[in-house]
């Protein structure tokens, strides 16, 4: 009976090493550490919302809507080729969301679209927008310096970004709040400071450009405070 209880736990001890060896890394405490496996991507910012705006070799086109807000704006697209930068990338979602009330399918406040009416009433396209408006703001989702979790806290990081200064009203300065959330998950969010109207939660953080760093959102982020 020993000898049968002496060879289940060395199997039991073999099998947890095995989990190591393979790959299968022990629990070694309750605390959460998220990571990506492989984040870097071997190509510039630019060409990384080129590659996954346009139907091409049946890749996505999650940046859509963000390409045609770039050709629309007549941006230098120089400024997705900058190094040193963070950029917030718009998911199609962050432009344009449809939700259904009562049977009839509506904008949502929360995209770009929904959220700054043209006549009291949600755009359809960028060209219902002045150029310059759609362009300030896309100046205002590139951050200077790279940022990611690597070098953000639960506090506040306020960067500046390339929207020119007194452009925005609500935003003179035109700074972005940066922070991980002290949670399980260590969410990035954007624009959660005391006071804030509204923050956006990232969907997909930490992607290495050649360039920076990317933060993909699925909702329209602005600066406002109460």
């Amino acid at each position: 009976m020993k000898t049968i209880k002496y060879l289940i736990v060395v199997m039991l001890l073999s099998g947890l090493a095995s989990c190591n060896i393979a790959g299968l890394k022990l629990q070694e405490s309750a605390d959460y550490h998220p990571y990506v496996l492989d984040p870097r991507i071997d190509e510039t910012t630019w060409q990384y919302i080129k590659d996954r705006s346009y139907n091409f070799a049946k890749k996505d086109t999650i940046f859509k809507l963000m390409r045609q807000a770039i050709e629309y704006s007549g941006i230098d697209t120089n400024v997705y080729i900058k190094t040193n930068s963070t950029f917030i990338l718009l998911h199609n979602d962050a432009i344009y969301r449809t939700t259904v009330v009562n049977k009839v399918t509506t904008v949502t406040a929360d995209c770009y679209f929904g959220k700054y009416l043209v006549n009291g009433k949600p755009a359809t396209k960028w060209s219902d927008y002045p150029k310059d408006q759609v362009k300030n703001y896309l100046l205002y989702l590139i951050v200077q310096g790279a940022y990611s979790f690597n070098n953000l806290t639960p506090t506040n990081v306020m960067a500046t970004t390339l929207e020119p200064l007194n452009t925005d009203p609500l935003n003179p300065n035109s700074l972005m709040a940066l922070r991980v959330n002290d949670d399980q998950n260590f969410t990035l969010r954007l624009n959660d400071f005391s006071n804030s109207v509204g923050y956006v939660s990232v969907r997909t953080s930490n992607i290495q450009p050649t360039n920076g760093m990317i933060h993909v959102i699925d909702r329209v982020l602005f600066y406002q405070t109460k």
